[in-house]
Parts: structure tokens; C-alpha cells; sequence
């Protein structure tokens, strides 16, 4: 489905990355809409919580050769006329990510909740920010195997 696609967004890394390697690494995230139980009415990896608020539930996966730090998704819901209902912001909880590492993301659009949930027909999710990794080429030690 048109909604699921998955979006390959450029991301902007400060610091850490000489400037010359920082343009190499655009599409280098990944974020892709995960699957979640089903919800009538629904498309995979969108939900309801028990607060009423509208959820978009994924991951992002760092597809550059660099370890990275936390990454900021932007997300945006709209009507089927294109009318924006809501935003949302969220970052991955992991400190740092390792070249092939994924980590999960879950917006929560708090301003869409009750009528507005059933009126939400598609959706944007954009990376807007990498932080450097605070140990550059060391971040990747920090994870467990």
C-alpha cells in the first residue's frame, strides 16, 4: 500500500563526519512502518493507545559506515483532502547506532484522537536530525552482543 512505503530520507550528521562525507551519507536512514495487531480500518504499523491518541509504530535502521547517535523522526498525518490533522516528533532511545543497526520508533500524535483517528488516510515520516556519536568510530563498542 501507497502509506506503507518505505521512505529514504537524507539526514544531516554534526560533527564527527568531515563535511565531505556528510553529503555521501544522504538516504543513508532507513525509517520503515512496522506492523502492529491489526486495527480495523487501520494500515500495518498505525495503532490507538489506551490514552486515545493516534500511533505510528517502526523503525530506523542506519544504513551508513559510521556509528551515529540518537536519530529525530518527524512525522505528519493527514486527511484524505491533504489537510494536515497532526505532528508528531520522537527519537530513537539508543544512544548510538551501529552501521546496520536498527532502532525502534514510535510516534504519538497527541492532537489526533477520537474522530480525528478515522479521518487520518495518509502519513509522512521524515528523518530531521542524527546526532554525532559522542565516541565516533567507538560508539559501536558500547552495544551488548
Amino acid at each position: 500500500m501507497k502509506d506503507s512505503v518505505l521512505l529514504f530520507v537524507s539526514l544531516l550528521v554534526l560533527g564527527g563526519i568531515p563535511t565531505s562525507h556528510a553529503a555521501n551519507l544522504k538516504d543513508k536512514v532507513k525509517a520503515e512502518i512496522g506492523t502492529v495487531g491489526l486495527h480495523p480500518g487501520m494500515n500495518p504499523g498505525m495503532y490507538v493507545c489506551a490514552a486515545n491518541h493516534f500511533h505510528i509504530k517502526g523503525t530506523v535502521q542506519n544504513l551508513a559506515n559510521v556509528t551515529v547517535g540518537r536519530i529525530k523522526v518527524a512525522g505528519k498525518a493527514f486527511g484524505a483532502d491533504g489537510k494536515l490533522l497532526g505532528t508528531a516528533t520522537t527519537s530513537t532511545k539508543q544512544a548510538t547506532l551501529a552501521p546496520g543497526e536498527k532502532a525502534e520508533i514510535n510516534l504519538e500524535f497527541l492532537t489526533v484522537m477520537g474522530p480525528l483517528i478515522e479521518q487520518v488516510k495518509k502519513h509522512e515520516l521524515v528523518v530531521v536530525e542524527v546526532s554525532p556519536s559522542k565516541k565516533g568510530s567507538q560508539a559501536g563498542k558500547d552495544h551488548p552482543k
